[in-house]
């Protein structure tokens, strides 16, 4: 009797064993499948070819014969960041800075948004997703001195794509489609504006 006791619990032990064994594979493998999202992937900095060209910062110290000192500057910064604060949601802002000649005229053009972006998968890395931004800003022309205070709305729909497969383990491809609407309060030189952009060349960093 004791010893098909001794044999039962053996069977049972290694039964359970067997169970565990595989549930610990399973929980490894769903371990390699879980998205970056979930383990603190959430940061993201947006940029496209015209921000990384037109980008720069300069000053300039010039002097004519017979006159003063002349001072300048150019300036010309795009920033794009998001967080994600659940599984599917993102938190962004956005803050674009020109100051410059721009024509005949030097100009100063400013604006900054808050927005979310909606993904329809937790890996941020590779989700469709849809965004809203709503801001304000200004637009300056010197030369007719003319200042616009400026509204913005963009909603924009895109997909990204992983670029894992060329070595690039934190860079993804973020094309989309937004539409944008600019008013001004003022309407000292634009009244509103309305366009549709599609974002061929657009990237995303995520860390």
């Amino acid at each position: 009797m004791k010893k098909i006791l001794a044999v039962g619990c053996a069977i049972i032990s290694f039964s359970a064993f067997a169970d565990f064994r595989r549930d610990t594979t399973f929980m490894q493998r769903m371990e390699s499948y879980r998205t970056p999202a979930s383990e603190g992937v959430r940061n993201m900095f947006e940029f496209n070819a015209d921000s990384v060209l037109a980008a720069s910062l300069a000053f300039d110290n010039s002097k004519v014969h017979g006159s003063d000192t002349s001072n300048d500057s150019r300036a010309n910064i795009s920033l794009n960041y998001a967080y994600g604060f659940s599984s599917l949601w993102q938190l962004g802002a956005r803050m674009n800075y020109f100051s410059g000649l721009s024509g005949s005229n030097d100009h100063e053009n400013f604006d900054v948004s808050v927005g979310a972006i909606l993904n329809s998968v937790e890996d941020f890395t590779q989700s469709a997703y849809a965004s809203l931004y709503l801001g304000a800003g200004w637009a300056e022309e010197f030369g007719p001195n003319t200042r616009d205070d400026l509204r913005f709305a963009t909603l924009a729909v895109g997909k990204r794509f992983q670029l894992n497969n060329i070595g690039l383990k934190h860079l993804t491809y973020s094309p989309e489609i937004a539409f944008k609407n600019v008013s001004s309060t003022n309407s000292k030189a634009l009244d509103y504006s309305q366009s549709i952009q599609f974002r061929i060349l657009q990237f995303s960093v995520f860390f």
